[in-house]
């Protein structure tokens, strides 16, 4: 019997884990200021963006962020978002770790709900092995100035979430 090869046409969801606090959650009274990450997608940009937990080493990739804040205090709320993306291995063979690139800072617009920001990596820059995503956002208040620098001015605002484990691997033949 044989069995005719199929393309995936369908996206991989692909889980993750997530936490988000604002000033508003230590009333534990939801509606104030309430946020949450709605997505930690990896992507292939040379599969159209394909949404992936396996990549090649020597291919630049993506990582996506969504968040969401709603809450009657919203469109009072200013400042500025900063995000970060990092990178640990969970195999212990691969070398690749810490934070990938500078922090990537987006002015809080009041009132708006949906924000969104990609991290665009470079090829052969995570050697081959399990790693898994981190990425975390801080609030830095409307305002704030140096000194003390703007990373250390941050506000109760904060988020976090975790990828699926994503594996880079060598360079595969695809020639068939």
């Amino acid at each position: 019997m044989v069995t005719a090869r199929r393309e995936r046409t369908d996206p991989v969801t692909a889980p993750f884990q997530t936490s988000f606090q604002t000033y508003a959650t230590d009333f534990a009274i939801p509606g104030i200021l309430d946020a949450k990450i709605t997505g930690l997608t990896v992507l292939d940009p040379t599969e159209n963006n394909e949404v992936t937990l396996l990549l090649e080493e020597d291919d630049p990739y993506a990582v996506k962020v969504d968040w969401q804040v709603t809450g009657a205090g919203l469109c009072s709320f200013g400042g500025t978002w900063q995000i970060a993306l990092y990178i640990n291995d969970i195999d212990g063979v691969g070398p690749t770790h810490g934070q990938l690139g500078p922090i990537v800072n987006i002015p809080v617009v009041g009132c708006q709900q949906n924000y969104t920001t990609t991290f665009t990596q470079p090829a052969n820059s995570v050697q081959p092995g399990v790693y898994q995503f981190v990425v975390t956002i801080n609030h830095s208040p409307q305002g704030a100035t140096t000194p003390p620098p703007l990373g250390q001015q941050l506000t109760e605002n904060v988020g976090y979430a975790q990828s699926s484990p994503v594996k880079f691997t060598p360079t595969v033949d695809e020639s068939n």
